[in-house]
């Protein structure tokens, strides 16, 4: 028995860092969107054992790999119904671009092995497990937008039915989510940053408005490094973006446009090397990614 099915990306519309906790992490307040670039991932039922096998180079193919967790812990999470899985992944999401490719694999896996193994949970019953993998991958099991607390763990869903176009722009190379942290100025962050009105606007679908309102806390850190940043935001900004932002921690960099066809006309001339620049829109269902065979046991 195989599964075959789709995960997205995310971008953060608002990153507000709210202080340093005692656990080490960060307290943060977050609006995620989930985006239509898809990895997609097949799980193959197996009698024993987990296999992995990816299309992208430099994804590791052990237990450090978000997916291989991610079966693991259903296996030791449910020992009597769990039974061997091999997960291929095809990946088109890059590493390390801000866009939790990972996560999105990580969350998917937890729903996929509900549906093979026949486990019966739903997918709230799934979201403690998705809080043992990582901060965002709770987020993949919520809802395609959301409003993330904490370390981005706490989700507060928001119905978003309009959808609009988002240029992803990814500058070719990744960058460390820790090395951004390291070196984040907690003093630079105070300034009160209301992430309600991105709420408003968004479910307004006041696209104009949304764009002139994104923030990421974590931007200029990035762009101090790596300049380039910087350029590219110019480019679509130039070119008639209704907002540009760093996603998450970066490297991507992400454009909103309520006007798709002036979306479609977008060149950023980053296509070279290992630059890519992606065409995409909003999520608003899980139905958009997600097969009936799966949904239905969530």
């Amino acid at each position: 028995m195989k599964l075959v099915f789709k995960t997205p990306a995310k971008i953060n519309l608002g990153l507000h860092i709210l202080g340093k906790r005692p656990d080490g992490y960060h307290e943060l307040e977050t609006l995620f969107q989930m985006v239509s670039l898809y990895d997609q991932i097949e799980l193959e039922l197996l009698p024993q054992g987990i296999e992995i096998e990816c299309n992208m180079p430099g994804i590791p193919l052990d237990d450090s790999n978000l997916a291989v967790k991610a079966a693991k812990l259903v296996q030791e999470t449910w020992p009597k119904q769990a039974r061997g899985v091999r997960i291929r992944l095809s990946k088109k999401i890059p590493a390390g671009a801000g866009l939790a490719g990972g996560s999105g694999n990580a969350a998917g896996v937890l729903m996929g092995l509900n549906a093979l193994w026949d486990l019966g949970t739903s997918r709230k019953g799934l979201i403690p497990l998705a809080n043992q993998l990582g901060s965002d991958v709770p987020f993949f099991l919520t809802a395609p937008c959301a409003l993330g607390r904490g370390r981005g763990e706490v989700l507060e869903a928001i119905q978003n039915t309009k959808k609009y176009t988002v240029i992803l722009v990814y500058p070719g190379f990744p960058i460390a989510t820790s090395w951004v942290y390291q070196n984040l100025n907690l003093e630079l962050t105070k300034k009160p940053k209301n992430i309600s009105i991105l709420q408003q606007f968004l479910s307004q679908s006041k696209i104009g408005l949304l764009g002139e309102k994104l923030y990421n806390d974590l931007e200029p850190v990035v762009i101090k490094r790596y300049p380039e940043i910087q350029v590219i935001k110019a480019r679509l900004m130039a070119q008639g973006a209704d907002g540009v932002l760093l996603s998450g921690s970066g490297s991507t960099v992400f454009a909103l446009f309520e006007d798709s066809a002036r979306a479609s006309a977008i060149d950023t001339d980053i296509d070279r090397g290992d630059g890519k620049q992606f065409l995409t829109e909003t999520i608003t269902s899980f139905s958009e990614f997600l097969p009936g065979e799966i949904l239905d046991r969530l």
